[in-house]
């Protein structure tokens, strides 16, 4: 695993002891730890030796040895029994504005929602507005951003990926057959999400990233000209 998936990892631990309301100190030193992982400048190796990682701010013996575990075995049975107590589109529920673990937690336990569908479904019924807590002015807000969610499935905002796309871009322009390489499509042009699909770039670059609490995948159009053999 690499430093940015263990420290997702982390993110996700810290999430689903929300979930289960477990102590908030608890929750919050996983949270840290994966800040500081992100944060520190070491080796892979280092992350495998549990005396490096204790001196790590944040990092303290317990989660020394998870963050050992993952690097070395790239899993981690903590993570796994945590997982295996909730449906796996639970934490889909964590993108929808409005909704954060405590509500989630009422959600399922109350009207067993374990996903953004079970959400709808609930909303168009009315379900939602009878739990205590939240009301008719919760769930229309929470029907109109599943809507807008729907709506713009597949886009980002420019913000989101700006950062990945030059990242892609500094890297592709280390090859040494590439001359030049530029962001294009709506990354170029600044649109709104999804408003240009930009056919005419010969290369449609893929990157997946973890951020933290959710899982997005990113894809815009990067232009390349290579050299020609020869030239």
């Amino acid at each position: 695993m690499t430093k940015e998936e263990i420290a997702t990892a982390l993110e996700e631990i810290a999430t689903l002891l929300e979930l289960k309301g477990e102590n908030p100190i608890k929750i919050r030193a996983y949270t840290n730890a994966a800040r500081s992982i992100e944060a520190w400048g070491a080796s892979f190796s280092d992350l495998q030796n549990e005396e490096t990682l204790e001196k790590i701010p944040g990092i303290g013996k317990a989660i020394a040895a998870k963050v050992k575990e993952l690097a070395t075995t790239g899993s981690l049975k903590f993570l796994e029994e945590l997982r295996a107590q909730f449906p796996g589109a639970i934490l889909d529920l964590f993108s929808i504005p409005g909704l954060g673990a405590k509500k989630i937690k009422a959600l399922h336990e109350q009207l067993h929602i374990n996903s953004i569908s079970d959400l709808q479904a609930a909303c168009e019924s009315g379900r939602v507005a009878e739990l205590p807590g939240f009301g008719a002015t919760t769930q229309e807000k929470l029907c109109k951003a599943i809507a807008n969610r729907t709506k713009h499935a597949g886009s980002f905002q420019l913000g989101q990926i700006t950062a990945d796309a030059e990242q892609l871009r500094n890297d592709l322009a280390k090859c040494a057959e590439a001359i030049q390489v530029s962001v294009a499509g709506s990354g170029r042009e600044r649109d709104r999400p999804g408003a240009d699909k930009d056919e005419r770039a010969p290369e449609i670059w893929h990157s997946e990233r973890s951020t933290g609490r959710h899982q997005k995948r990113i894809s815009f159009c990067a232009q390349l000209f290579y050299r020609q053999q020869g030239a």
